[in-house]
């Protein structure tokens, strides 16, 4: 999609990339005008604004390594996402073309969702599946809630925490979405977290009414929908090749006893008062390029949870500017299945597993964790 760039965003672009080139050197990737105009666009050209925000987000690419993904097609994206997990199969999200301005379509039907099933069997990190490829696409969200009831609320309460999250990694990507056959309790819910969206993402964002079919054809040809969304793409079933979901197996949801650490005598606790943020120290010396860290935990309530290295071997602070960030911090909950992962850290000093409650206003959170180091 071409853009034309006006002379006053030319300066602004290059007032961004002078204040945040060391992160730009991190992901090469990014380092265009199209990208940085994407932050600029998304932050109403507030450069102040936009180098914290886009700093942060240009570290977490580079330490999940999502810049080095292949995701150049829409079997490259499928595939990813299928292996994030077996329960990530049964998500209802479908790549099903391009829209009048060469936009990617994704087909969502949510109120498929089997939401009790994706709960109690997925780890919420690994719902995020929206990757950014660092080339110049753009996305159409074509939202299903068709069947949605109120017992998917924990579900839409945990996608909804990510947003601004992922509102911050992937600025201006959203092209439009379009929600239809929504039932009137989501536009309550909406009314809630949408307090945390930019303003020109909300815009973007349109609930339907009854002639939604006419609003998708204005900016979808017809010929990659099928009958059920409005299109003429020819199909022997109401749903063609569209993933619907479907329940997962109870065999792939969350088993504490068959979890080693869910039971381990060396499970540890602490506590995150409300409006602050504590960390477990891991202190590690020397260099090793096969040193592993595993981290389990599990929170009586939802959690902010980061990973930070603090190349001197002290800190004081959950949170300094002077911290190398290891895994980014991701709203989480872990009511049904404990938050684990195994990273790479082979350079030396203060790893910190960073809890943080500063969102929360009155109560303190319990965190029940676990880490295991292994030198390889």
């Amino acid at each position: 999609m071409s853009v034309e760039i006006s002379d006053s965003d030319k300066l602004l672009i290059e007032e961004l990339r002078s204040k945040i080139s060391s992160e730009l050197k991190l992901v090469p990737a990014y380092d265009n005008d199209l990208s940085l105009l994407r932050w600029l666009v998304g932050w109403e050209r507030k450069v102040d604004v936009i180098v914290p925000k886009a700093s942060e987000a240009l570290k977490t690419v580079h330490c999940m390594g999502l810049d080095k993904m292949d995701l150049s097609n829409f079997d490259a994206i499928r595939d990813f996402c299928d292996n994030i997990s077996k329960p990530a199969c049964y998500m209802p999200i479908t790549l099903v073309g391009k829209d009048k301005e060469e936009n990617v379509v994704s087909l969502q039907t949510m109120g498929r969702l089997d939401g009790h099933g994706l709960l109690h069997s997925t780890m919420v990190s690994d719902m995020n599946t929206e990757k950014k490829t660092g080339k110049q696409h753009y996305i159409t969200v074509i939202m299903d809630l068709e069947g949605i009831g109120l017992d998917y609320i924990d579900v839409i309460k945990a996608i909804s925490g990510m947003l601004p999250k992922l509102q911050e990694l992937y600025p201006e990507v959203l092209r439009k979405v379009f929600i239809i056959r929504a039932p009137g309790f989501i536009h309550l819910i909406w009314s809630v977290f949408s307090i945390f969206l930019a303003k020109r993402t909300k815009e973007r964002i349109e609930f339907c009414g009854s002639d939604w079919k006419e609003k998708l054809k204005e900016v979808i040809d017809e010929s990659i929908l099928y009958e059920h969304w409005g299109g003429t793409k020819p199909s022997d079933s109401t749903y063609g090749d569209i993933r619907m979901g479907g329940k997962i197996p109870k065999e792939l949801y969350y088993d504490a006893s068959k979890d080693p650490f869910a039971s381990s005598k060396d499970l540890k606790k602490i506590n995150v008062p409300a409006r602050s943020a504590v960390f477990v120290p891991i202190l590690v010396s020397g260099e090793n390029k096969n040193r592993k860290l595993q981290w389990w935990w599990k929170c009586d309530s939802d959690v902010e949870f980061g990973v930070r290295l603090a190349p001197t071997g002290e800190s004081k602070k959950a949170e300094e500017d002077s911290d190398v960030l290891i895994w980014p911090k991701w709203w989480i909950q872990t009511y049904f299945v404990p938050e684990t992962r195994t990273i790479s850290i082979p350079a030396s000093g203060l790893y910190k597993l960073v809890f943080d409650n500063s969102f929360g206003k009155f109560w303190s959170k319990t965190v029940t964790y676990q880490y295991v180091i292994t030198e390889g």
